[in-house]
């Protein structure tokens, strides 16, 4: 008896030792599962991160996509008017006056009066190939009756008369400027052909009866047609 009495005494003092050692790997257990649950914390973290770069890189490869799709529509569409460009060029090619390279043809020319306005249009084409660009100035020449008498004036563009001046253009006592401002309006730059129309103003009183369209470069006349109104 006395024998069991110091066994039972021995094992409850063992189990009384060991119980610091059970809570301190208790607590190594949660300090353990804390650090883990951060790092996996951390690990959703960076991927969620990583998975919104990958979403941005998809985006902008979608729109650079897009931006590519529209820049080859847009250079087919640029390349189809250059083809069509092209045929005409060459349309108009055929219809070229024979003669040396470079001169100059009144193609079609017409007039329709308005009162004292005169609209024209005008077709001038070059002959021979593309090469240097003609720069010219257009003139109307008229020639009708005003007050009894025949007479000539050089006619100007409608839009070109200066606000408040006194006389209208061609007529006499038109102003430095406002000859300037005319002559540009009616200069010329192309290679093969141009199209060109707008309005002229005809002094008061003035009936023309007809208009000599000229071609000029540099003060010399290239072209010229007599159109009987």
């Amino acid at each position: 008896m006395a024998l069991l009495l110091v066994g039972v005494g021995a094992l409850l003092g063992a189990f009384i030792a060991q119980r610091p050692g059970d809570d301190a790997a208790a607590l190594q257990l949660r300090s353990d599962r804390i650090a883990q649950a951060q790092l996996r914390s951390e690990f959703e973290t960076q991927l969620q991160s990583a998975q919104s770069r990958v979403d941005a890189s998809q985006g902008e490869v979608v729109l650079e996509r897009a931006a590519r799709a529209q820049l080859e529509k847009n250079l087919t569409q640029t390349q189809a008017e250059l083809d069509r460009l092209k045929d005409q060029l060459a349309f108009y090619e055929q219809l070229l006056p024979a003669g040396p390279k470079g001169s100059i043809d009144l193609r079609a020319v017409d007039f329709e009066r308005t009162g004292q306005v005169l609209s024209y249009r005008v077709l001038l084409m070059r002959s021979g190939k593309p090469g240097e660009r003609f720069v010219g100035l257009l003139q109307f020449v008229a020639i009708g009756m005003q007050d009894g008498k025949e007479v000539s004036y050089t006619l100007r563009p409608l839009q070109a008369r200066l606000p408040g001046a006194s006389a209208l253009p061609g007529e006499p006592g038109q102003s430095e400027d406002s000859s300037e401002l005319v002559t540009g309006s009616l200069r010329l730059e192309f290679e093969q052909f141009q199209r060109v129309q707008g309005l002229l103003a005809l002094p008061d009183g003035f009936s023309p009866t007809s208009v000599t369209i000229q071609v000029q470069e540099e003060g010399i006349v290239l072209a010229s047609r007599r159109v009987d109104l």
